[in-house]
């Protein structure tokens, strides 16, 4: 799991966990070490709840229709990859402080830095949630600031920001290691593959001229004309229509009028509905109108994915898809991905990750696995159940 998750305040303070953390000493503790460094309990804590996060996402992914949300649930009655649930939060917990080393150490063995500037924002970060008031934790546990909320169940300052730099940590190392020029980043050639695989390319508009047949729209395009000029004859036949109406529908509410304000107001309806058809031709004059669209997102809809996915590179169709509620029509052109690498550069960026993310998380498990580990006592007053309270 990619630590930017664990980072988000929102993990914990919107998410699974229902409340805080657990029972602390009034003396620092130190649970556990790993190859000679010790964690303080506020790391430990940390890396708990982000083992229990993960821990109720497994379990919703294993058990869909799971009802979590019923009164008196028990995650600690079920259980995740094979595992009773509080087991496997206490080992994944202790396998999140050895990669948290691992990533500490491998950032160091790179000669990689955090700059003045990323420290200047993590702690200026870290220092509005200590000392700003903060809607999410008066809303969900009744303090004002969010530092008041980890200092009661253990967690400092320090701690909290110590975990923000390892995620920066975590996130540069993998840039460096998987990223563009890297020396374990996906080939070209994987890229390409997924680009052709897994996302489409689409010039597309939403038909919505009742009455009127989209073919000739779609025909025009297959014929050779833009797509740019066809949609742009497309959104001034759609405001002209627009325009239209409205001017129908003021022009009647001026008949039935008893005073003239109300031709003046007819005359405002159709100015207003003017500058909104220009704005609509306007929009569609654009040249950024190519869409890149990840297949397994389901956008706009299954159906359309489905029949557009089936379209070859150049083919233009007008696309039909039956809802409930009502039908839509698409005039859609697929593209060949592979001849817009202006359109791609961030979905490159998306599938260097998706791609490599799976090789790096095994990579810092392995790493973490070779170094030592011990528990004292003190780890025993930091019950996973604690951090399920409600």
């Amino acid at each position: 799991m990619k630590r930017s998750v664990r980072n988000s305040i929102l993990t914990i303070l919107c998410g699974a966990i229902a409340a805080g953390a657990c029972a602390c000493s009034t003396s620092q503790t130190y649970p556990v070490t790993v190859d000679g460094e010790k964690f303080r309990a506020g790391l430990y804590i940390l890396e708990q709840q982000a083992a229990v996060s993960e821990a109720v996402s497994k379990l919703t992914e294993e058990q869909p229709d799971l009802d979590t949300s019923a009164e008196n649930f028990d995650y600690f009655a079920q259980t995740v990859e094979g595992q009773k649930f509080g087991d496997w939060v206490n080992a994944r917990a202790l396998e999140n402080c050895r990669e948290y080393i691992a990533v500490n150490r491998l950032f160091d063995q790179y000669g990689l830095e955090v700059t003045a500037d990323e420290l200047k924002n993590i702690n200026a970060n870290v220092n509005q949630l200590w000392t700003q008031e903060n809607s999410y934790a008066q809303y969900f546990y009744g303090v004002d600031i969010v530092g008041e909320y980890y200092e009661k169940y253990g967690i400092g300052e320090q701690s909290y920001k110590e975990l923000q730099i390892e995620g920066l940590k975590r996130d540069k190392l993998f840039e460096h290691l998987y990223g563009e020029g890297g020396e374990k980043a996906a080939t070209e050639d994987e890229i390409k593959a997924s680009l052709q695989n897994d996302y489409l390319a689409l010039n597309y508009f939403p038909f919505e001229l009742k009455d009127a047949d989209a073919k000739p729209y779609a025909d025009r395009i297959a014929a050779g004309e833009s797509y740019e000029a066809v949609y742009r004859d497309y959104a001034q036949a759609l405001a002209d229509k627009e325009a239209a109406e409205s001017a129908a529908a003021a022009a009647e509410e001026a008949a039935d009028a008893e005073d003239t304000d109300a031709e003046d107001a007819a005359a405002e309806s159709t100015e207003n509905t003017d500058n909104t058809a220009a704005t609509t031709v306007e929009e569609a004059e654009k040249d950024s109108l190519i869409q890149i669209i990840k297949k397994s997102s389901g956008s706009p809809s299954e159906s359309f994915i489905d029949q557009a996915s089936a379209m070859n590179a150049g083919d233009v169709k007008v696309i039909t898809v039956e809802a409930e509620a009502d039908t839509r029509t698409y005039v859609v052109q697929r593209l060949d991905i592979l001849a817009y690498p202006d359109k791609t550069e961030s979905t490159v960026t998306t599938i260097r990750s998706e791609l490599k993310q799976d090789e790096y998380n095994d990579m810092l498990k392995q790493t973490g696995a070779g170094y030592s580990l011990t528990t004292d006592s003190s780890i025993n007053l930091y019950k996973p159940e604690k951090l399920m309270e409600k």
